[in-house]
């Protein structure tokens, strides 16, 4: 009798440890590499859908009660109010490409609802006047299906709730959705980047990121140690 429960035992360990250092080793690969992928894979929401998605949610837009030709368009430094910061899901701006007929709400925040309002914001990185590198996204089939029509050159205007920003656009480029090397969040000086999924007339999950690089021009400068 006791041997029978042991061998019994000895059966349950077997089947079970493999299980056990499966989960383990999944869960430390998944630490690891999660954070180096997940401005390009945080996008199950940049997967292309048939339709555009309908949802009950509405979120706070507070750049609707700003006047948009009252705000600063220097290259001052500016404190913002309290209000002026994005909350999560909030609508604080407008980017409009106007060489590609681009001219969409933007939202803080790149989660599946946010995508289906507009361009949104990833929070890893910066947001205009921060002085870093801002990340931004939309649908290929949605507000970026005419990304791929801007021109070095172009201008990308970007207006907030506490102000209005240029940026030039410089360099354009076809990338896998695992490349972290199509950004860099430790540059020191404020650029915007654009991307979507390519191709634009592609429908469902697609490999590869259409990505737009522009510098920045003008635009006042956040002191956000006010």
């Amino acid at each position: 009798m006791k041997r029978r429960g042991k061998k019994k035992l000895g059966v349950v360990n077997l089947i079970l440890s493999p299980i056990l250092y499966f989960s383990v080793a999944a869960g430390v690969t998944t630490a690891v590499a999660m954070p180096l992928a997940k401005p390009l894979m945080s996008s199950v929401e940049l997967v292309v859908m048939n339709e555009p998605p309908q949802f009950d949610w509405v979120p706070r837009d507070s750049y609707a009660e700003v006047a948009v030709e009252e705000l600063p368009a220097t290259n001052d430094l500016i404190e913002p109010a309290p209000l002026d910061i994005p909350a999560h899901g909030e609508r604080y701006g407008q980017l409009t490409i106007t060489t590609a007929g681009i001219d969409a709400p933007m939202f803080f925040g790149d989660t599946k609802r946010e995508l289906s309002q507009g361009v949104g914001t990833y929070l890893g990185a910066g947001i205009p006047g921060e002085g870093r590198t801002i990340l931004v996204s939309a649908h290929n089939n949605m507000d970026f299906h005419t990304l791929g029509e801007v021109k070095i050159g172009d201008e990308v205007l970007v207006n907030t709730t506490y102000g209005r920003y240029v940026y030039k656009i410089v360099n354009t480029r076809v990338t896998t959705n695992v490349d972290t090397t199509a950004y860099d969040f430790a540059r020191k000086d404020e650029n915007l980047i654009m991307y979507t999924c390519y191709p634009f007339d592609m429908l469902g999950l697609t490999p590869d990121r259409y990505f737009v690089y522009a510098d920045y021009v003008s635009g006042p400068q956040l002191d956000l140690a006010f």
